[in-house]
């Protein structure tokens, strides 16, 4: 492997990693505004999904998926975070899905 292979190889990891935390800020930016990652965490562990909600906050950050959201979040909910990130619903519960687990490990460590 080159150097310039190292360099580019570094540069698309660290433009992933700046594409990653941006949009994990704005699904922040749109939960708090929605009722806030705390209260969706709280639906989350009152539909069952609560083991789920504990490996984001212990590191071992089990997979969600959109169907497990479906389950849990009321359709106002999910079409109040859709409106607000400019996503039909159902991409913004692949947002959510995707995001969640990054969200609610960084409200652990803090």
């Amino acid at each position: 492997m080159s150097l310039l292979d190292n360099i580019t190889g570094s540069i698309k990891g660290a433009l992933y990693q700046a594409g990653e935390s941006t949009a994990q800020n704005a699904l922040n930016s749109v939960l708090e505004s929605t009722g806030g990652l705390q209260g969706v965490l709280d639906k989350l562990h009152a539909g069952g999904l609560g083991p789920i909600v504990q490996s984001w906050a212990s590191g071992q950050g089990q997979p969600i998926t959109v169907d497990q959201l479906k389950g849990v979040l009321a359709n106002t909910h999910v079409e109040e975070i859709a409106s607000q990130l400019g996503l039909s619903p159902d991409k913004a519960l692949a947002a959510l899905a995707e995001h969640l687990p990054g969200l609610a490990a960084g409200q652990a460590k803090s």
